[in-house]
C-alpha cells in the first residue's frame, strides 16, 4: 500500500474515532459534522469527501465485508472442502482481522454501546447487513452450482447472518478472546440451529 492510500485510511479512521468518541460523549443530537471534522483536524470539506452524513462516520466500515480473495477461495470450494467449515471461514472475517485484532476488538465494543445509545442508528446497521446477505447469498450459489436468487441459497444466507448479528451481541470482545474461540462460537450457534430445526425437518 502506497503512502497516498495510507494517508487516506489515516484520514478515515480519524473521523470515525472524532464522530464515535463525540457522540457517545453528547449524543447524536449534540454532534455536528462540523465538530466531527475539527475533533479530526481536518477541514469539513474534507469530511465530506470520506462520508456523506455523520452518521455513515459512525457505521464507519461495518459490517466488514468478507476479503474479495476469501469469497474466491469459497466460491471455489476452499479452504477445506467441507461447505460449513469454508462458510464460517467467510462469516469470521466480519468479527475478527488478524491484522489488528485489538483495534478490531474496540471498534465493535464502541459500535455495540453506540447501537444501544442511539437505536436510531440501528435500521442503517441493519441494511448495511442485508447488503452483505444479498452478496453472500450470490457466493452460496456459485460455489453449489445454483441460479442466481436460489431461494436455498437466499435462505442459507439469511441464517447465516443472523447468526452473525447474534454473535456480535453475545461476544465479549475481550483481550483474552482468540480467533479459535470466535470460530467455536460461531460452530455452536449453527449447530443450536441445527439442532432447534432438525425435528420439524425430520416431521415433514
Amino acid at each position: 500500500m502506497g503512502l497516498r492510500e495510507r494517508k487516506k485510511q489515516a484520514t478515515r479512521r480519524a473521523l470515525q474515532d472524532a464522530a464515535v468518541r463525540l457522540t457517545l460523549e453528547r449524543g447524536l443530537e449534540n454532534v455536528t459534522v462540523e465538530e466531527i471534522a475539527a475533533e479530526a483536524d481536518v477541514s469539513t470539506r474534507t469530511f465530506f469527501n470520506y462520508f456523506a452524513t455523520k452518521e455513515d462516520a459512525l457505521l464507519g466500515d461495518l459490517p466488514k465485508h468478507p476479503d474479495e480473495e476469501v469469497l474466491r477461495r469459497f466460491v471455489e470450494g476452499g479452504p477445506t472442502g467441507d461447505f460449513v467449515d469454508d462458510l464460517i471461514t467467510v462469516l469470521i472475517t466480519f468479527l475478527v482481522s488478524t491484522d489488528d485484532l485489538a483495534t478490531q476488538r474496540a471498534d465493535m465494543r464502541a459500535r455495540k454501546e453506540l447501537m444501544e445509545r442511539e437505536p436510531q442508528l440501528v435500521p442503517r446497521m441493519l441494511a448495511r447487513f442485508h447488503d452483505v446477505e444479498m452478496k453472500l447469498a450470490a457466493v452460496v450459489a456459485e460455489r453449489t452450482g445454483a441460479p442466481p436468487e436460489d431461494e436455498r441459497s437466499l435462505l442459507v444466507a439469511a441464517a447465516a447472518m443472523a447468526v452473525m448479528r447474534h454473535m456480535i451481541k453475545r461476544l465479549r470482545f475481550s483481550e483474552g478472546e482468540e480467533t479459535a474461540d470466535v470460530r467455536a462460537s460461531i460452530r455452536a450457534a449453527f449447530r443450536q440451529l441445527g439442532e432447534a430445526y432438525g425435528p420439524f425437518a425430520a416431521d415433514g
